[in-house]
């Protein structure tokens, strides 16, 4: 694809991310421009005369990612499949998984539609951003068994098992590399444990949580592990929730010192569950 296209049809403006930052109006093939009438409402089809690309996005709404389209390459078109549910842009794999530089490929719909209303870039696993930012991936991990997505407002890529197993770990732009995504990726493949933390702490427990600052600190968790919170309550004079960690049994013993270590001498709760 030589270039790609982001145009607002109910604008009348088509704008073009090509090497030279051409912009133009949305015209047809011959060159002449294309009625308002006819863009009105989104197509079924893309007309044939219509001059767009497939990967091109078009929004029926200024600056509302939820009514953003993707041309595909049978000229139909595939609104945006938001897999945040807020309204942001997902840019999806079935469009990106031709590319190995998504981020150049959609820098200029990033940049007019704003990097704060996009939650979501499917990437294949030899994409230059994860390469560049993260190494590259062995063979074995680029296949369709592990679906790798960028958040650019987190700055987090994250990597998803597909399948019944439907692990995933988020791994944070500039932090991590290939080597932890490998490590976590290898540890998924032994047996698993899970430990429920659970804590409640008011009176003198809740100022030491307060003078320690843990509530702007993550547990340091083996890398082959990963945390969720669970439900939390807190007040002007107490805090109480709990954590779900999962990983492979021959680091829960790791996992269980890194939680004792975060929490220093305030009393938790450590409860192994079935995994």
């Amino acid at each position: 694809m030589d270039y790609l296209r982001y145009a607002l049809p109910g604008q009348g403006i088509q704008f073009y991310n090509s090497p030279i930052g051409k912009s133009d109006t949305l015209k047809r093939t011959n060159g002449q421009l294309v009625p308002s009438h006819e863009y009105k409402d989104v197509p079924t089809v893309i007309p044939a005369d219509w001059d767009v690309s497939p990967g091109d996005v078009l929004s029926w709404a200024k600056y509302r990612a939820s009514e953003c389209y993707f041309v595909l390459d049978d000229g139909t078109l595939l609104k945006n499949p938001d897999r945040s549910g807020s309204g942001y842009l997902t840019i999806p794999f079935i469009i990106t998984q031709h590319t190995r530089n998504v981020m150049m490929m959609y820098e200029y719909v990033l940049n007019e539609l704003g990097k704060d209303y996009v939650s979501t870039i499917e990437m294949h696993p030899q994409d230059k951003f994860i390469v560049r930012n993260y190494g590259e991936l062995p063979e074995r991990m680029c296949t369709r068994n592990l679906e790798y997505i960028y958040d650019p407002l987190e700055k987090f890529l994250y990597v998803h098992v597909t399948g019944t197993s439907g692990k995933s770990k988020e791994f944070k732009l500039g932090e991590t590399t290939v080597k932890d995504i490998e490590q976590w990726y290898n540890g998924i493949k032994d047996e698993q444990a899970q430990l429920r933390v659970q804590y409640n702490f008011d009176g003198v427990q809740y100022q030491k949580y307060r003078d320690y600052k843990l509530q702007y600190e993550t547990i340091q968790i083996p890398k082959t592990w990963t945390i969720q919170p669970g439900i939390t309550n807190a007040g002007h004079d107490h805090i109480r929730g709990e954590w779900i960690l999962t990983g492979d049994r021959k680091h829960v013993n790791d996992a269980k010192k890194q939680i004792l270590e975060f929490y220093k001498d305030l009393v938790v709760d450590i409860e192994e569950i079935p995994a």
